[in-house]
């Protein structure tokens, strides 16, 4: 039996839900943004039950890592780099060059190989975290970069 299904989806209010649970300052909404080019959910094939989720945006102009997630019973089994590959191949496969996101575990990106960029210099990627009041206090965000090439 398989550990995992990935598959495309639409149902943006799951994956909302999930986002917001994560403590990423998503809204649960129904609806997916316009910034959204598309979304993944990784599902345990036996309950159907949404394990991971990953999404491909467009934010301030640039190409986002937009939002990844795994549920919290779930970490550390290796499913966060697994919905981040899905998203870089899709990236690669539309010719993207390099990948933007707003770190809110930067210690996980830096050791998947992102780098550390100026938040000021860089683009305003972040959804909410400017005006968050966690910002600085219990949350420490930080702009990555990722090159694709």
């Amino acid at each position: 039996m398989e550990e995992y299904i990935i598959r495309e989806t639409e149902d943006f209010l799951s994956l909302s839900t999930l986002f917001h649970e994560s403590g990423m300052g998503v809204s649960i909404e129904e609806r997916m943004p316009e910034r959204v080019i598309r979304m993944w959910r990784m599902d345990d094939p036996e309950t159907g039950a949404l394990m991971a989720a990953s999404t491909l945006e467009v934010r301030d102009g640039v190409y986002t890592l937009g939002d990844i997630a795994v549920r919290g019973d779930l970490h550390c089994k290796g499913y966060g780099k697994i919905m981040q590959g899905v998203v870089f191949a899709e990236a690669k496969k539309r010719g993207i060059k390099e990948l933007w996101a707003c770190a809110k575990e930067p210690a996980y990106y830096i050791h998947s190989g992102w780098k550390r960029m100026v938040w000021d210099e860089s683009p305003k990627i972040a959804v909410y975290c400017a005006s968050c009041g966690k910002r600085g206090t219990s949350c420490h965000p930080e702009i990555m970069k990722y090159s694709l090439e």
